[in-house]
């Protein structure tokens, strides 16, 4: 996503309130929207993939199969369509799990987010982009296990969101 690409900043309740900058939305700790995005193959393996050494927020982390920024006017199901196929070139069904509100602490700043969660279905080939550079499939008791041994191999947002519906991704 391009540094001056508008973002809908929103208040307390969701409610669109402005529209400022993804720099500016950082630097100013304000409350934007997202979409993260679950995907699971016919084999009940989650698709999970790693971020980029160049991504800004949590480089060489493991993280849910998409994830990003709700553009301004975007509806949250709009963004996952576009995530996805931005990130893996794949189309799929989605079914929201949950909407919550997410804040994380990163180079001294205030992350906020309100952030549907959803949960996809895909079981045929991924191409990643430029953003990931590797695809792990594991079983939710995979993950369940990779996180207790060391959650820092994760985003702090997968962990929390993983953490939140895992029993509506058994």
């Amino acid at each position: 996503m391009d540094e001056n690409e508008l973002l809908d900043i929103v208040d307390k309740d969701d409610n669109v309130i402005g529209q400022d900058t993804k720099e500016n939305k950082f630097q100013k700790e304000l409350t934007s929207r997202n979409v993260a995005i679950f995907v699971m193959d016919s084999n009940k393996k989650l698709l999970i993939t790693k971020r980029a050494p160049n991504k800004r927020s949590f480089p060489n982390r493991y993280d849910l199969a998409a994830c990003g920024n709700v553009q301004s006017g975007e509806t949250y199901t709009d963004a996952a369509k576009r995530e996805i196929l931005e990130e893996l070139g794949i189309k799929c069904d989605f079914k929201l799990l949950e909407k919550i509100f997410n804040e994380f602490d990163e180079n001294n700043k205030k992350l906020r987010y309100f952030t549907s969660i959803f949960i996809g279905y895909y079981s045929g080939d991924v191409e990643l982009n430029e953003e990931l550079v590797q695809l792990k499939k594991m079983s939710v008791e995979e993950v369940q296990e990779a996180i207790n041994e060391n959650k820092d191999q994760f985003t702090p947002g997968f962990v929390n969101d993983f953490v939140l519906i895992k029993e509506k991704l058994k």
